[in-house]
């Protein structure tokens, strides 16, 4: 978490929570001021301080709420800070419609609220492209439609059940499935290092191990035939053979085997020299 977000935990922490009469007695203030077409001005400023103590003393139901999703959702690439702005417009939004006549707690009132607040967030900012939430939900029922029944729905059948036009149904799933892009840095869950999607993308243009040796396979004609048979037995294969076991297959001494290999390698360094570090061998030269 960041420096900000923990400088605000400990800021909220030291604001007193409510107790029930206050919480009845602050929100009957808040109501009388809202639901007054044409409040005086000592009932606004009553209204006015009740709401912000309200509002300030269920902060922490905010960071909560916020918490869960973060956890739940490791993969979001949003600061905590934004999801507890935006659960703080939802708490705000509880607070000026609280009616404590009810019977009710805030924090359960407000709960909905600030989840509700917080969905709505993420429904905009989830994408790489903003989408209208509209749009967004209208994509979300149709695909929970088609998620929950029996059989796949057509366009139209789909339209027909949200009472939707035919064409808005399609665009809203269209631009909903566009927008769900992921970003080649985010680390995967589970790996033990830092390990992202990127790391997991092959590039049909890399060399292949067979490319990375063309240059090499490319000098082995000048070799003979027993050197170049001692070097394929030797490093051809992921067997690494010793001079004794190419010995009694290609019917030679071991003594025999090293010399053939250190003529080959010989002739190969040579030729290869020149085009690995051409610049050290025109100083050479």
């Amino acid at each position: 978490m960041s420096d900000a977000f923990g400088d605000y935990l400990r800021t909220i922490g030291r604001v007193p929570l409510l107790t029930a009469q206050e919480e009845v007695h602050l929100g009957t203030i808040v109501k009388e001021w809202m639901d007054d077409p044409n409040p005086p001005k000592a009932l606004e400023r009553r209204g006015r301080r009740a709401l912000k103590r309200i509002v300030n003393a269920n902060l922490r139901l905010v960071v909560t709420v916020a918490l869960r999703y973060i956890r739940r959702l490791k993969h979001l690439a949003h600061d905590p800070m934004d999801l507890v702005q935006a659960g703080n417009m939802g708490l705000l939004r509880a607070a000026e419609k609280y009616d404590p006549t009810r019977g009710y707690k805030f924090s359960t009132y407000g709960y909905w609220w600030i989840r509700q607040s917080i969905n709505r967030y993420l429904q905009e900012h989830n994408g790489s492209i903003r989408i209208p939430v509209n749009l967004v939900s209208l994509a979300n029922k149709a695909e929970t439609l088609q998620v929950n029944g029996k059989e796949p729905l057509n366009a139209t059948q789909l339209a027909d059940a949200l009472g939707e036009n035919e064409e808005r149904v399609l665009y809203a799933l269209s631009i909903n499935h566009r927008s769900n892009t992921i970003s080649l840095d985010q680390q995967l869950n589970g790996s033990d290092g830092d390990m992202t999607l990127l790391d997991t993308v092959s590039d049909s243009n890399l060399p292949e191990i067979e490319d990375d040796y063309s240059w090499m396979h490319s000098q082995m004609h000048q070799l003979s035939t027993p050197e170049l048979a001692v070097i394929k037995l030797r490093y051809g294969s992921d067997t690494h053979r010793s001079f004794a076991e190419v010995a009694r297959m290609i019917g030679r001494s071991k003594d025999q085997v090293q010399r053939l290999e250190r003529h080959a390698l010989t002739k190969l360094r040579r030729s290869l020299t020149p085009a690995l570090f051409p610049c050290g061998s025109n100083r050479s030269g």
